[in-house]
């Protein structure tokens, strides 16, 4: 299989449908849709089943205590069978019907690299306006120092081989918002960079307490910087320029 398709859920009725609707009506169908879920109480089980019962050789449905995001999406690498494995949270949905067609044709082109992005369509759920992520040129290739000043990879758009999870370990859970982060630092630090897709990927969804929303960081950042720089003038640099960037969007 080529690709999993991870999504977690608690209590994501509201939004889950256009999740799923994005997935099967993909063309390209090697890949299989696992859900994670944190026994929700609404009616997120009951859709989930259903589309269960629509593509029982694609969809994988498993139920474990809400311990945080990052033990979610760690669960759901533990139980894919894919090659590759993206993240698209329950309230974010590929942005057409070709994204895996063409990712794989481009996986394909470039000799099965470790891992890859692409761009993400920012919305706004409540004004509607959108941006495109990365922006910049310079943010079309991986390089660790530049990801020390800005974390400029959406994570739903990360096709990541399993061998590459496996080998290098999984999501760090304690962190609660940049466990993704933490972990492009520290496979770049290691070299094993990823080849960026000039392509949107997903729609991402930013609203008030969603799983996707961006949240104050700063703690876990500096925590991340003080794990992998050990120079204390860099480190003091760095900390100083990432609380400017917070400010002034200096490198947004």
């Amino acid at each position: 299989m080529k690709f999993s398709i991870i999504t977690c859920t608690y209590n994501s009725e509201e939004y889950l449908q256009q999740n799923i609707n994005s997935v099967k009506n993909q063309t390209f169908r090697d890949f299989e849709h696992v859900f994670i879920d944190g026994f929700s109480t609404d009616g997120t089980v009951k859709m989930i089943k259903k589309y269960r019962q629509e593509f029982p050789d694609k969809v994988k449905f498993f139920q474990f205590p809400a311990k945080g995001i990052g033990n979610a999406m760690n669960k759901g690498i533990n139980k894919s069978l894919g090659k590759y494995i993206i993240h698209l949270h329950s309230d974010d949905s590929f942005f057409d019907n070709n994204v895996l067609e063409n990712v794989s044709n481009f996986i394909t082109k470039k000799n099965n690299p470790d891992w890859i992005y692409g761009k993400a369509k920012f919305i706004n759920i409540n004004t509607k306006n959108f941006r495109i992520i990365p922006h910049r040129k310079i943010y079309q290739k991986t390089y660790f120092w530049l990801l020390l000043l800005t974390n400029y990879i959406p994570h739903q758009t990360v096709f990541l081989k399993k061998s590459v999870f496996e080998k290098y370990g999984l999501f760090n859970q304690k962190y609660k918002n940049s466990m993704d982060y933490e972990l492009w630092i520290r496979l770049t630090s290691k070299k094993i960079n990823a080849l960026f897709i000039d392509l949107v990927i997903c729609n991402f969804s930013v609203r008030k307490n969603s799983q996707s929303s961006i949240g104050k960081y700063n703690n876990e950042h500096i925590d991340i910087y003080n794990t992998y720089i050990k120079n204390y003038f860099i480190l003091k640099f760095l900390i100083f320029l990432y609380i400017l960037n917070q400010k002034r969007s200096l490198f947004h």
